[in-house]
């Protein structure tokens, strides 16, 4: 779409549920600083006329809640000053964990401290996020709201027979800086040497993927006790979480990886790193949280469940899930806070 053209989509998904999707042609030429700046006010620009098209179709709402704070955050903060009602903001980003790193610069900086100054309330899905925007001194209400899993999709299914095999699912973006795969195959590798009855599958795709097959196959581990599979779609992942014994995590920061959600859901027990939310999720009953970036202690956990695979209730774990990330459960949790802000 070139520059100066744009076009708005309506669609009913439901009687209640109405979808307007904007299309529009950004600038392409021109000095990079100022095409940035040209870019800025038009979507500024497409974002009010989208908001004054959805107002006119659905007449005034109650509240406008916000999912991206940046870059939409001034229009959201016009379009609620105009029409005098609550903003409310539900934000899930890695970048306020201070080891991502892309929470910079000014104008985001002052613009996001603006809008959550001026949020009735902000809602994370972690404890732990809502004190990493305050450390970025994000000065707010904040509420806890969980990401959502579809437990209708993702649920126990009849495990297959058991083999004598510990089974392990990875499943990620294979982001090496964050997702740390090379050290979760370091760590495999030496609790495979000391249990050789493990296997680990590997989910994913991701601009580190051709470096993190190549580490593998160096340490003699693809074909040998490590598979890679592609990214799968829900159904299929499902499928994967029944043929497996536990999700493994490595992440060197996460917020609530909804990963960890779903494999509740298929009744599987998490290992993960206490970084972020997780161990705001993980207990004794439902995994293994170990100290972030301690090879050895990844080692040890992965052992434990090997040694001890009968120690986790999968239907427990699913009905923990199910009752608290569930899309009822997390529909009911924003129905309150809907219910409370816009009276």
């Amino acid at each position: 779409m070139k520059e100066g053209e744009f076009r708005l989509d309506r669609k009913e998904l439901n009687p209640n549920l109405h979808e307007i999707v904007l299309y529009y042609g950004k600038s392409e030429g021109g000095l990079r600083i100022l095409r940035s700046w040209k870019n800025w006010k038009l979507l500024q620009k497409h974002l009010d006329f989208a908001l004054l098209k959805a107002t006119e179709h659905e007449g005034k709402p109650d509240l406008l809640h916000l999912q991206v704070i940046w870059p939409f955050g001034s229009a959201a903060l016009r379009f609620v000053k105009k029409h005098r009602i609550p903003l409310l903001v539900t934000e899930h980003w890695t970048g306020y964990q201070p080891e991502d790193g892309r929470y910079r610069g000014g104008m985001m900086k002052r613009m996001t401290a603006k809008v959550v100054r001026k949020a009735s309330a902000v809602i994370t899905v972690s404890q732990q996020l809502a004190s990493a925007m305050q450390q970025c001194k994000l000065r707010g209400r904040y509420e806890t709201i969980s990401n959502v899993v579809d437990t209708s999709v993702f649920s126990p299914e009849q495990a297959t027979q058991d083999s004598g095999t510990t089974r392990f699912i990875h499943v990620s973006s294979l982001d090496e800086a964050q997702k740390n795969v090379t050290g979760l195959l370091k760590a495999f590798a030496a609790a495979k040497k000391k249990h050789p009855a493990m296997q680990l599958t590997i989910v994913g795709s991701g601009n580190d993927e051709s470096a993190i097959k190549r580490f593998s196959n160096e340490m003699g581990l693809t074909t040998r006790g490590v598979e890679f599979k592609p990214f799968a779609d829900a159904p299929a992942l499902n499928a994967l979480f029944a043929q497996s014994d536990a999700l493994v995590l490595n992440s060197r920061y996460e917020n609530q990886p909804v990963v960890m959600l779903e494999a509740f859901a298929c009744g599987l027990p998490v290992v993960a790193p206490a970084v972020g939310g997780i161990p705001e999720w993980i207990d004794a009953s439902r995994g293994i949280v170990f100290p972030a970036g301690h090879h050895d202690a990844l080692t040890e956990a992965l052992l434990q469940v090997a040694l001890n695979r009968s120690a986790w209730n999968r239907k427990t774990i699913a009905d923990f899930a199910r009752e608290n990330v569930g899309k009822e459960a997390i529909a009911a949790a924003h129905d309150r806070i809907y219910a409370y802000f816009a009276g």
